[in-house]
């Protein structure tokens, strides 16, 4: 029996292992964002019931493989915290968040091909990065875990326009006539580091209404809603949606 219990928790640890990602930008997910609560305290992996729902999110062929055994989930969970004990530094703190914008005129004085004015960057500091229904992961059910994430940028950006000299402009222009791009799309990636997250507070239920427990980040906030204060890097605007044709990086 001890070494049945020893080699599952050495096959639990392989299978996580390497599963975490350390991307200078991460990209947005809730696998990751979830992993990065936990990095910065705001999920406490210590509570069963985060834990459990944190697997269904990072963790789903184990958890689809093992909840239903109470003895080897058991030992499943403990090899879970093991593993992001190991590689909680490696979790994402950084993302990058991709957008499509609209190019509006050229501005002859200010030197500025203007953005149109739905896309305009005129005191943007929030955004939601990221929102889902249903788990991923068969018919388990996540009812504690946020599903909406916003970030809060610690300073509003600026930005009416993309500062090029009259021949850049024109030579852009010029490229996306040949490349069939009348309404002059272009594609922002927002590059961002996380600087804290208010953990989630438990917020017990009332055995009256048969009210099951919840988590919130704050006194009547939205349970399904988490927040992040994040710091702006860098915008980085390319001609392409693969975003390989830079056409100007705007850093604060």
């Amino acid at each position: 029996m001890f070494l049945r219990a020893v080699s599952l928790a050495v096959l639990v640890l392989l299978l996580l292992s390497g599963s975490a990602r350390a991307d200078d930008y991460a990209d947005i997910s809730w696998v990751n964002l979830v992993r990065t609560l936990v990095r910065f305290n705001a999920l406490d992996l210590s509570d069963q019931n985060l834990l459990d729902e944190y697997a269904i999110v990072s963790e789903c062929d184990l958890y689809k493989a093992y909840f239903n055994n109470d003895f080897k989930w058991n030992q499943v969970r403990q090899a879970i915290r093991d593993s992001v004990a190991m590689n909680v530094a490696t979790f994402p703190s950084n993302y990058h968040y991709d957008i499509s914008m609209r190019l509006d005129r050229y501005d002859f004085a200010a030197k500025l091909f203007r953005f149109t004015e739905k896309s305009s960057l005129r005191g943007v500091n929030a955004f939601t990065l990221y929102s889902v229904t249903g788990t991923g992961c068969g018919q388990a059910d996540v009812k504690l875990l946020p599903r909406i994430f916003r970030a809060v940028l610690s300073s509003p950006v600026y930005l009416d326009g993309l500062p090029l000299s009259e021949g850049d402009a024109e030579a852009l222009l010029s490229r996306m006539d040949k490349n069939k791009n009348p309404d002059r799309t272009i594609y922002a990636r927002y590059n961002f580091h996380t600087v804290y997250i208010e953990p989630l507070h438990k917020v017990e239920g009332f055995m009256e209404t048969k009210e099951l427990p919840h988590y919130e980040q704050a006194k009547g906030a939205n349970p399904k809603e988490m927040r992040l204060d994040t710091q702006l890097d860098s915008v980085g605007f390319y001609e392409d949606p693969q975003m390989t044709k830079l056409i100007y990086l705007y850093t604060p």
